[in-house]
């Protein structure tokens, strides 16, 4: 077995920091060989896990608390992740995920550990990446004007009127519908909220509340 080591990359402050060595501690990892990086508004600045690099010999170990702590991307993540395990041929264990461990099924199964958690970082970064642009995308296209979800019915000029006789049950919803040209859903939809903005007109008057509660936006 090959060396152990432990990489630390804390929020600024000591004491996120002495919590992860402290956890190293524990996994027997010697103070000499624990590896530790700052992040500095946001900044992250990886010079000793560059060090960590240069030492690292095939068969060693490395002790991380969280996969976060190699990337702060799924894409970047597996990036390191491939350089540790597949060009260092080092084991990786994350204290977090029990799970995530390089040197579990080594002798059955070669390495599958790392090459499923490996696909499984791609199969994240690609999905990351595809809903950060279609994100994108929709912003953009707002930016020029353009209107999502289903356009506003337009209703007729008498509907006011329509909407009385049906309430005062003269006519039926679906004779409603008929004359403002729209589906029966649409119009009960219509009239629910108009109910509901009459309740609430009614409501404010009653107890000098000064205005009128909103339901939301008419769709």
């Amino acid at each position: 077995m090959g060396k152990i080591y432990g990489y630390i990359c804390g929020l600024p402050g000591k004491i996120d920091v002495n919590k992860q060595k402290d956890l190293m501690y524990e996994m027997q990892v010697a103070d000499k060989d624990i590896y530790i990086d700052h992040r500095e508004n946001s900044t992250r600045v990886k010079e000793q896990y560059q060090n960590l690099l240069g030492k690292l010999k095939a068969g060693d170990l490395i002790y991380i608390k969280e996969l976060g702590s190699l990337g702060d991307s799924y894409g970047e993540v597996g990036i390191q992740l491939r350089v540790l395990t597949k060009e260092k041929k080092a084991d990786v264990a994350v204290l977090d995920m029990p799970q995530i461990d390089t040197r579990r099924g080594k002798i059955q199964c070669g390495t599958l550990v790392e090459d499923v958690v490996l696909s499984m970082l791609e199969y994240a970064d690609s999905a990351e990446w595809f809903m950060r642009k279609q994100k994108e995308g929709i912003e953009r296209a707002r930016s020029r004007g353009v209107q999502f979800g289903r356009p506003e019915l337009a209703m007729p000029g008498n509907f006011e009127e329509i909407y009385r006789m049906w309430r005062r049950k003269e006519i039926k919803g679906e004779e409603a519908a008929e004359m403002c040209h729209i589906s029966r859903a649409s119009f009960y939809k219509r009239a629910s909220l108009k109910k509901k903005l009459e309740t609430a007109e009614i409501y404010a008057v009653g107890t000098g509340c000064g205005e009128i509660l909103r339901y939301g936006k008419e769709e």
